[in-house]
């Protein structure tokens, strides 16, 4: 009977941690997804360029970010960042268009064939960084699924008759 005590311990808290999982805000465990995969010869040093900029656009150089103009040339590892009122237009490789809106940031990696280029853009709704959810849903969530394991694992028949 101990160890059904123990398999229902061990049981609750995978539960818990499981429930936790489950109601984890997504932008917690979202990975990276490409908007465009660009083949890029291995020749080049750069592999593509701003044919468009309007406004406040930077782009992460050797020192920091530094504002850039239209014909900027665009590297591997390159970051791109759009202010309030900006755009740009992108050309990586020969298969690959992005136009950036504003407030957005583009990140620019290697991968296995190409280079992965991934658009960032902020929700519409601006939350203060105070008031981010946190751990709490992972806890409730955690909570809500530990107890029903718990609950489950009580109303089991334990086969305790009281006379035979």
């Amino acid at each position: 009977m101990m160890s059904c005590h123990r398999f229902g311990a061990v049981f609750a808290f995978v539960a818990f941690v499981a429930g936790g999982l489950l109601f984890a805000a997504p932008e917690a465990v979202a990975q990276q997804t490409c908007s465009c995969l660009a083949t890029v010869p291995a020749s080049e040093d750069a592999i593509g360029r701003l044919t468009q900029v309007q406004g406040d656009v930077q782009m992460s150089q050797a020192g920091g970010y530094a504002g850039v103009d239209a014909e900027a040339p665009v590297y591997a590892g390159a970051r791109i960042m759009t202010g309030a009122q900006a755009s740009a237009s992108l050309a990586v490789g020969a298969n690959c268009a992005l136009d950036i809106p504003a407030n957005a940031t583009v990140k620019i990696d290697p991968v296995e064939g190409g280079m992965c280029v991934s658009l960032g853009t902020p929700a519409t709704t601006t939350v203060p960084a105070s008031s981010e959810p946190g751990m709490l849903p992972v806890l409730l969530g955690g909570a809500a699924v530990g107890g029903a394991a718990a609950l489950i694992i009580g109303l089991q028949d334990d086969d305790d008759a009281v006379s035979r």
